[in-house]
């Protein structure tokens, strides 16, 4: 059974006030019942003396009325139950060895009580005598006093005594109890605010205006749980600037890495070589480039392909086709790393179609300014490739095979404004898009390949 901490401060205070009590309801009557007995044996034994005093002078003078007046010392006494002048004398024994003792009732009042010179105390009567010795007689006086007022007096204190320690017992109760609050309350306070700490709650605060330990213990928390409010908002801001430059980075990543590869590189710090059995891969390429950019600024020059770069962006992340890289002018994508499905052929020739609209549309803009604007060149082929990425120091991702060789022969060998494909990309979109052949062309390092325009849809 655990107790709580009001819990054990009022049995401490009630142990020391029922030990307290218990003194007041045994020891302390017992104490005063001991005096008050000792008291009233000294008064009935200071009478006794009194009157054989009185008693003494009385008869050395021979002077009987002192006697009576010796004696009436004591009368008038509501306690008294008789007062004898016993006589005494000295006789032989029998075998005439020794002297004995005889007494004889002389006197007594009241004279309707027949006493017994030998009698001694009882619970309900307290004898005392003293001798006296005169000429004419040697004698003692024997007094008998009741004991009903030593009852009343012990009766009267057991009650006084029962009272007060249940007075005792009551008012310690309450100043246990009271004590009890005055200490489990603030302790309590700071339990239940350390419970709500330990749940996260850094608001809390105890107020405790004591001047005591208790109060430097509540100063001492409540500068704690401040400081802890502070270390975690500096966390939380901490927290919020590293997950904002980690979401940097990702974007960055991926915009450098294909989805897959990059978290392959995040969970494991390395990205493996995979081999793609069909992808569409698509290169384009400004006509007289070199030629042109001659007539142009560095910085018009950077700013003209910027444009038409970041509309091929937008095109190929609409087909869900990664960009792999830029070479000078030249821009090379593929479809079909990141969707793994059937169309990625189609998806790149639409590309293509929009890529060659969007350049058309870009002339256009640039005639009405008195500019000449790039034509382009695409080569698109169909065919298995190895992605990967390569070096450490400023890594790259990119794709390798006869597919790319072919993808970028196909657009150095075509025409402005149009769309060159292989035959192999030709049969898989014949049924969709209209071709025109326009036979074998002898390829550098490929020998002849059949090769086709695309007419539209």
């Amino acid at each position: 059974m655990i107790l709580s901490v009001q819990s054990k401060i009022m049995l401490t205070v009630l142990s020391v006030v029922l030990m307290f009590a218990l003194f007041i309801l045994f020891y302390y009557p017992a104490r005063q019942e001991s005096l008050l007995f000792e008291n009233y044996n000294t008064e009935i034994e200071n009478y006794a003396n009194t009157v054989a005093l009185g008693v003494k002078i009385a008869l050395t003078e021979e002077n009987y009325e002192g006697v009576e007046m010796a004696l009436n010392f004591v009368r008038d006494d509501e306690r008294l139950q008789y007062v004898s002048i016993v006589q005494t004398d000295s006789v032989w024994n029998e075998g005439h060895t020794d002297f004995t003792i005889e007494k004889g009732v002389f006197m007594t009042f009241p004279d309707s009580i027949e006493v017994n010179p030998n009698d001694i105390s009882t619970e309900e009567f307290i004898i005392k005598s003293t001798p006296f010795n005169t000429p004419i007689m040697n004698g003692e006086i024997m007094l008998s006093f009741s004991t009903s007022e030593i009852a009343i007096g012990r009766r009267q204190i057991r009650i006084a005594s029962a009272l007060a320690s249940f007075a005792v017992f009551v008012i310690g109760l309450l100043i246990g109890y009271w004590l009890a609050r005055k200490i489990s309350i603030p302790v309590l306070e700071l339990r239940d605010a350390a419970n709500k700490v330990g749940e996260g709650d850094l608001t809390q605060s105890v107020h405790n205006k004591s001047r005591d330990e208790i109060g430097e213990l509540g100063i001492a928390f409540n500068r704690m749980v401040k400081d802890l409010h502070t270390a975690q908002t500096e966390i939380f801001r901490r927290t919020e600037e590293l997950s904002e430059e980690k979401k940097k980075s990702d974007e960055l990543l991926l915009n450098i890495l294909p989805i897959e590869t990059a978290k392959e590189l995040k969970s494991t710090g390395r990205a493996t070589a995979k081999y793609y059995e069909s992808v569409t891969v698509l290169f384009t390429d400004f006509k007289d480039f070199t030629s042109i950019s001659k007539t142009m600024s560095a910085n018009k020059l950077v700013s003209e392909l910027h444009e038409c770069f970041s509309k091929f962006d937008h095109i190929t992340r609409k087909y869900q086709i990664e960009k792999i890289k830029t070479i000078g002018d030249a821009y090379m994508c593929v479809a079909g790393l990141q969707a793994k499905n059937a169309s990625h052929p189609f998806d790149a020739v639409e590309a293509a179609i929009e890529i060659m609209e969007c350049m058309r549309q870009y002339r256009i803009e640039k005639e009405k300014i008195g500019e000449t604007g790039f034509e382009v060149r695409i080569g698109i082929h169909t065919g298995p490739v190895v992605a990967g990425i390569v070096g450490v120091d400023k890594f790259a991702y990119d794709i390798w095979g006869s597919t790319v060789n072919l993808a970028a022969r196909l657009e150095k060998n075509g025409e402005p404004n149009k769309i060159n494909i292989s035959e192999t990309l030709y049969h898989i979109i014949k049924n969709k898009y209209t071709c025109i052949p326009r036979g074998k062309i002898v390829v550098k390092g490929l020998d002849k390949v059949a090769m086709y325009f695309i007419n539209g849809q």
